[in-house]
C-alpha cells in the first residue's frame, strides 16, 4: 500500500524501487547495487557518527551495518515521515530496525531536531561523516538547508563549549569550592512556576537600552524585573531597582556588576560558579546549576540544583529562566545582539566609556529591525539564535522584542517599551513576595568535599568523581590521555580543597 505522491514499483532487476513526486528515489534497474557504488567512495570505517539525510526503501543498510565500527552511531534522517513507515512494513525483518546503532527521525522532526537543547549524541573527538542521498537532496533541498544551518550552529556551541571547558573549568571549580557556603542557600527550582500567568520583563545592557529606560520607572509593581548582571548599574541608575539579577559568568571582573551596587530588597540568581564577590554581595541568593561536576557529587549528599541552559550568555539564562517561571508574556528590552551605534552597551555599566574592541572578535554585519546593517559579531549572533530557537519552542508563551534596536527580529512581537508594557503590564504583581515567600535555606554539611577530597586522594575509580573533576578542570589533558597532566590538575585540585579547609579553621 503507497501513499499519494509515492510508488514502488519493481525495477529491472526485480527488486521494489521508491518513485516520490514523479523523482526516482532509487535506480530503476538496481537499487542495491547503485547503493554499494555510492557508499564505496565514502570512509564509512573511520567515522564515529554518521548522518545520513535521505533513507527510502534502506537498500545502504546492508553497506553501513557491515563496515561502521561497532562502536559507531548512525543517525537517519528521511524527510517524508509516510515512506519511513512503508519502509518499516515492507521490510519489517530487516535487522536495521533492531540495530542499536541506528537512530531513525522523519518528517517535522528531521529540521527540529538540532534546535532546543541538541541531544549529546556525540563525543567533541568523534570523527562525523555526513552523507546525503541524492534524490532526497533533489526532492527535499530547502529543507536540508534549514538542517545544516541548525547542526552548523550546534557544532558552533559545542565548540564554543568545550573552548569555555579547556578556558574556564579550573576557574570554576575553584569557584564553586570558595562558594561552598553558599550551598545551604535556596534553589532556583523554588520560583519555577511560581509566576504563572504573570509578565516578566528580562532587562539586558544593550546600547539600546539608553533609548527607553525611563519607561520603566513606577513598572516595578506590574511585573516581574529580571536583570541581567550588567544591566544592574544602568536601571538604579534611572530610578528602577529589579527584583532579581541573574549572573553565570565565573570572572571576577564580571562580578563587578553586582558587587557594592546591588540592593538589599534585590534577589541575587547567581550560577554556582560564579565569582565569590558577587555571591557576598546579595543578602539573599537563589542558586542554580549547569549539570557540570561537582554537581552530580552534591546530589549523592542532598544538595541537589536546578539548572539553567546557559550558552555563552547570561541573557540565555534569563531567558531560559523566564520560560521555566510559569510567566505568560516575556518583554525583552535591551537585548540588541549587535553594537547599536557603534556601541557595546548602554551607559551606566562598568564598561561606560569603552569602544568596541575590534579585535576581541570579528566583526560582521547584520539587519537591525529597522533593515539597518549593523556591527555584530559571531558569538552575538549565536546568543540571538539559541533565543529564536528556544522562543519558537514556547508556543504558550507570548513574547515581545521591545529593544527598539538590535539584531533579533524572528520569533517575538516587535513593539515599543511603552506599549509593550501598557499592553501586558496592568495588574499589580506580587513579584517581591512570591520570591520572599519561595526563599528557604538550609543548613549542609562538608560531607561533599571531604568525599571528594578521599576520592582525589586515593585515584578510585569507584564513584566517578575523579574523572567528574577531570573532565571539568582538565578536559584537554583528558581528550589526549595526558596521565601527567591529569596527574598534575588532581594535585591542583587536593591544594584548592585545603585551601578551603584552613579558611573554616580560621
Amino acid at each position: 500500500m503507497t501513499s499519494p505522491g509515492i510508488e514502488i514499483p519493481t525495477s529491472k532487476c526485480g527488486l521494489p524501487f521508491l518513485v516520490v513526486d514523479g523523482i526516482p528515489y532509487h535506480s530503476s534497474y538496481d537499487p542495491k547495487r547503485e547503493s554499494a557504488r555510492f557508499f564505496n567512495d565514502l570512509k564509512l570505517e573511520e567515522a564515529d557518527v554518521v548522518l545520513q539525510f535521505g533513507w527510502g526503501l534502506g537498500y545502504g543498510a546492508d553497506v553501513l551495518r557491515r563496515r561502521i565500527k561497532p562502536s559507531a552511531r548512525v543517525l537517519v534522517f528521511e524527510p517524508n515521515d509516510k515512506i519511513l513507515g512503508l519502509t518499516r512494513s515492507r521490510f519489517a525483518d530487516d535487522p536495521v530496525w533492531r540495530d542499536h546503532r541506528f537512530q531513525f527521525v522523519s518528517g517535522a522532526s528531521v529540521c527540529q531536531f538540532f534546535s532546543h537543547n541538541p541531544p549529546l549524541w556525540c563525543q567533541e573527538t568523534d570523527k562525523i561523516l555526513w552523507v546525503e542521498w541524492p534524490p532526497a537532496v533533489k526532492l527535499y533541498g530547502p529543507l536540508l538547508d534549514e538542517l545544516r544551518q541548525t547542526f552548523r550552529s550546534h557544532l558552533r556551541d559545542r565548540a564554543a563549549n568545550l573552548l569555555t571547558h579547556f578556558q574556564n573549568g579550573r576557574m570554576y571549580f575553584e569557584n564553586v569550592i570558595r562558594n561552598f557556603r553558599h550551598q545551604g542557600d535556596a534553589d532556583l527550582g523554588r520560583l519555577m512556576g511560581k509566576f504563572k500567568g504573570q509578565p516578566l520583563l528580562i532587562v539586558s545592557a544593550g546600547p539600546s537600552l539608553d533609548r527607553n529606560i525611563r519607561e520603566l520607572r513606577g513598572i516595578e509593581d506590574y511585573c516581574l524585573i529580571l536583570a541581567v548582571d550588567t544591566a544592574l548599574r544602568p536601571l538604579l541608575e534611572a530610578g528602577v531597582t529589579p527584583h532579581a539579577v541573574i549572573i553565570a559568568d565565573p570572572t571576577e571582573l564580571n562580578a563587578r556588576h553586582v558587587a557594592g551596587a546591588l540592593p538589599k530588597e534585590t534577589f541575587l540568581i547567581a550560577e554556582q560558579g560564579v565569582h565569590s564577590s558577587a555571591m557576598t554581595a546579595a543578602t539573599r541568593r537563589f542558586i542554580y546549576g549547569l549539570g557540570l561536576f561537582p554537581d552530580l557529587l552534591f546530589a549523592k549528599f542532598g544538595i541537589s540544583r536546578s539548572r539553567l541552559n546557559v550558552w555563552g550568555s547570561v541573557a540565555t539564562a534569563a531567558l531560559d529562566f523566564a520560560c521555566l517561571s510559569g510567566s505568560k508574556t516575556v518583554v525583552l528590552a535591551g537585548q540588541d545582539f549587535g553594537y547599536s551605534w557603534d556601541r557595546e552597551y548602554a551607559r551606566h555599566t562598568i564598561f561606560d566609556g569603552l569602544s568596541v574592541d575590534s579585535e576581541k572578535e570579528p566583526e560582521i554585519l547584520a539587519r537591525d529591525i529597522w533593515n539597518r546593517t549593523v556591527p555584530t559579531t559571531e558569538n552575538l549572533l549565536a546568543y540571538r539564535d539559541f533565543f529564536v530557537r528556544r522562543m519558537k519552542s514556547e508556543a504558550t508563551i507570548r513574547f515581545i522584542n521591545a529593544t527598539e534596536g538590535g539584531t533579533l527580529t524572528e520569533a517575538a512581537e516587535i513593539l515599543s517599551l511603552r506599549d509593550a508594557l501598557s499592553q501586558c503590564c496592568r495588574r499589580p504583581v506580587p513579584a517581591r513576595a512570591l520570591m520572599e515567600s519561595s526563599h528557604q535555606t538550609r543548613k549542609v554539611s562538608r560531607a561533599p568535599l571531604d568525599h571528594l577530597k578521599r576520592a582525589l586522594k586515593s585515584r578510585s575509580v569507584d564513584c566517578n568523581c575523579r574523572e567528574g573533576f577531570l573532565d571539568l578542570v582538565a578536559k584537554e589533558a583528558t581528550l589526549r590521555r595526558d596521565a601527567a597532566a591529569q596527574h598534575e590538575a588532581i594535585e591542583w585540585g587536593l591544594e584548592v580543597i585545603s585551601v578551603w579547609e584552613d579558611n573554616q579553621a580560621h
